[in-house]
C-alpha cells in the first residue's frame, strides 16, 4: 500500500475512533508509520485530510450503492436494490460507514457539500429521486429532503443490523424492514 493510501486509511480509522477534533495529524503520522512532512505532502491542511476521505469513501458508497441497478427494469425493484446495496455496504465497511455517518453530522459538512464531486453524485441521485417521484414510486416532496431521509433508514437498518448480525439472514426480517422504510417514501 502506497503511503497516501496508508495515510487515508490510517486517518479514517483515527477520526471515528477519536473524532476529527481529538485527533492531531502527528497521531496519524505516527500510527501511519510516515512524517508529518509526508502527510502535507499529500494535504495541505487536516481539513483537506478530512475532505479528500469524504471524497473517495462517498464515490465507493455510491458506485456500491447502485452495482446491477441497470438490471432491473421497474423503479420500485432499483429502489429495493438501492436499499439493500446501502446497508450491506454499511455493514461490510463498518468503519467507513461510521466516517460518512459521522461527517455528515459535523461542521465539515458544509465544506463538503459544495465539492464538484459531490455536487455531481448529488445530481446523479436527485435526478434519480425527480424519475421516482415522476413514476409516483416515492412521495412528491424535494428530493434533498428525501435522499436524507432514506440516509436515515438506512443508517438505522445498519445500527441494528450491527447489533442483531443473525437477522441480515432472515427472510421475514428483511421484508418487514423493507416495508417499513418503503412505507416512508411511497405516494
Amino acid at each position: 500500500m502506497d503511503k497516501k493510501q496508508q495515510l487515508l486509511e490510517v486517518a479514517t480509522k483515527l477520526f471515528v475512533e477519536r473524532g476529527f477534533h481529538a485527533t492531531p495529524t502527528s497521531a496519524i503520522t505516527k500510527e501511519a508509520g510516515v512524517s508529518a512532512g509526508i502527510l502535507f505532502h499529500y494535504f495541505k491542511t487536516k481539513e483537506d485530510l478530512i475532505v479528500a476521505i469524504y471524497i473517495k469513501l462517498k464515490e465507493e458508497y455510491a458506485n456500491a450503492i447502485i452495482v446491477d441497478i441497470n438490471k432491473f427494469k421497474a423503479g420500485r425493484s432499483k429502489l429495493r436494490l438501492i436499499w439493500s446495496n446501502s446497508w450491506n455496504w454499511g455493514l461490510e465497511n463498518p468503519i467507513k460507514y461510521l466516517f460518512l455517518v459521522q461527517l455528515d453530522n459535523s461542521t465539515y459538512a458544509n465544506t463538503v457539500k459544495n465539492h464538484p464531486d459531490i455536487i455531481a453524485k448529488h445530481t446523479m441521485f436527485s435526478a434519480l429521486i425527480q424519475e421516482y417521484i415522476s413514476e409516483r414510486i416515492v412521495r412528491d416532496i424535494d428530493a434533498v429532503f428525501l435522499m436524507t431521509s432514506m440516509f436515515s433508514l438506512i443508517t438505522s437498518m445498519v445500527n441494528h443490523l450491527s447489533i442483531f448480525p443473525e437477522q441480515k439472514n432472515d427472510p421475514s426480517f428483511i421484508e418487514h424492514a423493507w416495508d417499513m422504510f418503503y412505507n416512508y417514501l411511497k405516494p
